[in-house]
C-alpha cells in the first residue's frame, strides 16, 4: 500500500547509500502532494547542505514554502536562489529563468509587494518558459490587476492564463483563472 511504500523510500533517504539522494528527491515529491511541507523542507535542507551548488534545490524549496503558505520565507529562499543563478556559469534548463521570477513574483504578490510582483512576473514573460509556467504568470498578473481595479488588463491576462494553462496539462490553473474571469 501507499503508506508501505512511503516507509520504503523513507528507509532508503536514512540509508547513506547509492539512492538516499533519489530517495531524497523522491520524498519531496510525496510529501508536497501529501501536504506535508515540513517534512518536504527538511529533505530540502539536507539536499541543499549536499549539494551546495545545485541552484534547482533552491527553486524547489521556494516552491514548496509557497505551497506552504509561507511566502515571506518563499521570497528569501528564491532571492538566495537567483544570486546563486547569476554566478552560476552552467547551462540552465528550459524554461528555468521563467520559473524563478514567476515563483518570486507570486510570492512578493502575496506580501502586498505589487510592483516588484508585477515586475518579476513581466520578466517571466519575457524569457523562455512552459506554457504553463507561462499561463500561471498570466493567472497572477490577472490577480494583480484585478486587486488594482484594473477588470480589462485582468481579463485580458485571465483569458491568456486559460488558453496557456489548458493547453499545456494544467486544468487547476486554468479552472482558476476562469473562476476569477467569471467574478
Amino acid at each position: 500500500g501507499a503508506e508501505q511504500g512511503l516507509k520504503f523510500v523513507e528507509g532508503a533517504a536514512n540509508y547513506p547509500g547509492e539512492s538516499q539522494t533519489d530517495a531524497r528527491l523522491a520524498l519531496v515529491l510525496l510529501y508536497n502532494r501529501e501536504h506535508r511541507y515540513d517534512d518536504a523542507l527538511a529533505q530540502l535542507a539536507a539536499l541543499r547542505q549536499r549539494y551546495p551548488a545545485n541552484r534547482l534545490l533552491w527553486l524547489e524549496a521556494g516552491g514548496t514554502l509557497l505551497r506552504a503558505e509561507r511566502p515571506a520565507d518563499a521570497e528569501k529562499m528564491l532571492d538566495e536562489g537567483i544570486a546563486m543563478s547569476a554566478r552560476d556559469p552552467r547551462p540552465r534548463m528550459f524554461g528555468e529563468d521563467a520559473l524563478w521570477s514567476y515563483k518570486r513574483g507570486t510570492a512578493r504578490a502575496v506580501l502586498g509587494k505589487d510592483a516588484e510582483a508585477a515586475a518579476d512576473l513581466r520578466h517571466a514573460l519575457e524569457v523562455p518558459g512552459r506554457d504553463w509556467t507561462h499561463g500561471r504568470t498570466h493567472l497572477e498578473l490577472g490577480k494583480l490587476a484585478l486587486k488594482a481595479g484594473r477588470r480589462d488588463e485582468a481579463r485580458r491576462e485571465l483569458e491568456q492564463a486559460i488558453t496557456l494553462c489548458s493547453g499545456d496539462f494544467d486544468p487547476y490553473n486554468a479552472e482558476a483563472a476562469r473562476r476569477l474571469l467569471s467574478r
